[in-house]
């Protein structure tokens, strides 16, 4: 027995170093890839290849049971597939594909702590600290719908301040609930996120634009029914302000969103490529304009959490390695055609596609292994279902998932900083909200679909 737990305080004691030796592996990895998206050679991809694969292995040594089981299942996924087709050049194809991830996501952390020493966020919260209870909560709801759309998660660590320290427990549910609904919404059309980067990366001949303005007009829907669903007087005056507060901000995220459509556009580079490379100088610019100390604290917090990456960036790498070799898979293609044809109705294909991304998430299960899964079965299926509605639906998956997921960052992020139980936030009346809204997303996209077609 002792011996165990010799063992057990061994790995425990070891899992920091391997952190920091991963955390220099992606420090390496992130100009390196940034790199080889701007010149194709041989060496380059030869190294940063090489490079990821000790990261992942780095990411698996020090990542938990649960992690680990995850990793193993996408592996044997992708094992599976490959000799079942005898074409283990897709498995190649598939990590070489997810090796943009090494720069996509440290990019996002360092622009989320580069924005949160910004001073506009700083006045805008302040703002928020001055109004009365009954507006604050539809204040929070706009401003986490605009502030998620570049800080992703990060809105939560801007906003939470906001409430004061002797809140009640209700009115903390409230305001948790309406900034994880707002930041959830933003999911469905900033290109910030990882859900729009992997549904575009896997969709590419779909303009960037495309999705972005249906997962908006989606966005736009949610933020509707939420405003009515809150008991506040001048709802739409309210709207009106929370824009007004937020004008220092909404062009930058503006600004952001434009420019990687239109790298994205007109450039050979995917969504995460665009978004990697273009991201940079925008922060960097908000970087040098902020004071030496709120700099450098960016920076440092940026460095610190490159060594606690590993699980994310190792779980979103393989599962999107899985969804690109479902997608050359022969046996899935087969498979899907005996499932699905054109006589299968779209509204029962969109349904499928949103609520088995709800049930994979509400089970424990990572929605990008779901969104992976999703885009590679139906983006293979001949049904009448077009590739637009299809990236819609995955987005609305994704996006109301992610608010009833007891494992989903932004549940767990949330229940932290506001000091409320994640069951007290998945069973409540949000949920109700949440699934109506899902509905509601699923009859407009079904609609779109006719439209379109």
């Amino acid at each position: 027995m002792s011996a165990k737990l010799e063992t057990v305080a061994t790995q425990r004691s070891a899992r920091p170093s391997l952190a920091r030796m991963m955390g220099l592996v992606l420090l390496l990895l992130w100009p390196l890839e940034l790199l080889r998206m701007l010149i194709d050679q041989l060496w380059l991809n030869n190294a940063s290849g090489w490079l990821f694969v000790l990261y992942l292995l780095l990411a698996f040594m020090i990542a938990g049971a649960g992690n680990r089981v995850l990793t193993s299942v996408l592996l044997l996924g992708i094992v599976g597939l490959v000799v079942a087709d005898e074409a283990w050049h897709l498995a190649v194809k598939g990590v070489q594909a997810s090796l943009v991830f090494a720069a996509f996501i440290p990019t996002v952390f360092l622009l989320r702590n580069a924005m949160a020493g910004d001073r506009r966020l700083i006045d805008y919260r302040e703002r928020l600290e001055r109004i009365g209870p009954n507006c604050q909560a539809g204040m929070m709801l706009v401003g986490a719908h605009m502030l998620g759309s570049a800080l992703t998660v990060g809105a939560l660590a801007v906003l939470s301040p906001v409430l004061p320290q002797d809140a009640d427990a209700a009115r903390r549910r409230t305001a948790a609930s309406v900034t994880m609904f707002g930041i959830s919404l933003s999911m469905l059309w900033s290109p910030v996120f990882v859900a729009m980067a992997v549904v575009s990366e896997f969709m590419p001949h779909v303009p960037l634009w495309q999705p972005i303005l249906v997962g908006f007009i989606l966005g736009s829907i949610g933020i509707i029914m939420a405003l009515t669903f809150l008991r506040m007087p001048n709802k739409f005056v309210l709207v009106g302000r929370s824009i007004y507060a937020l004008r220092a901000i909404i062009p930058w995220v503006v600004t952001v969103a434009v420019v990687v459509v239109l790298v994205r556009t007109f450039s050979a580079l995917s969504t995460l490529e665009a978004a990697s490379l273009t991201l940079l100088p925008l922060v960097a610019g908000i970087l040098v304009a902020q004071a030496p100390d709120v700099r450098q604290q960016a920076l440092r917090h940026t460095r610190e959490r490159l060594d606690r990456l590993g699980t994310e960036i190792s779980i979103v790498a393989w599962a999107f390695a899985l969804g690109t070799v479902m997608r050359g898979s022969t046996t899935v293609e087969l498979l899907v055609q005996g499932l699905f044809g054109p006589e299968t109705a779209v509204l029962l294909l969109v349904m499928i596609i949103v609520a088995g991304m709800l049930i994979t998430v509400v089970i424990g299960g990572h929605p990008i292994v779901a969104a992976s899964i999703m885009l590679a079965v139906f983006g293979s299926a001949e049904t009448w279902l077009t590739d637009i509605v299809l990236c819609g639906a995955v987005l609305l998956g994704w996006a109301c998932s992610s608010m009833i997921g007891p494992a989903t960052l932004i549940v767990i992020v949330a229940s932290g900083m506001y000091r409320v139980e994640r069951s007290s936030l998945i069973l409540s009346s949000n949920t109700l909200l949440n699934l109506f809204f899902a509905l509601i997303g699923v009859l407009f996209l079904t609609a779109l679909n006719k439209v379109i077609t």
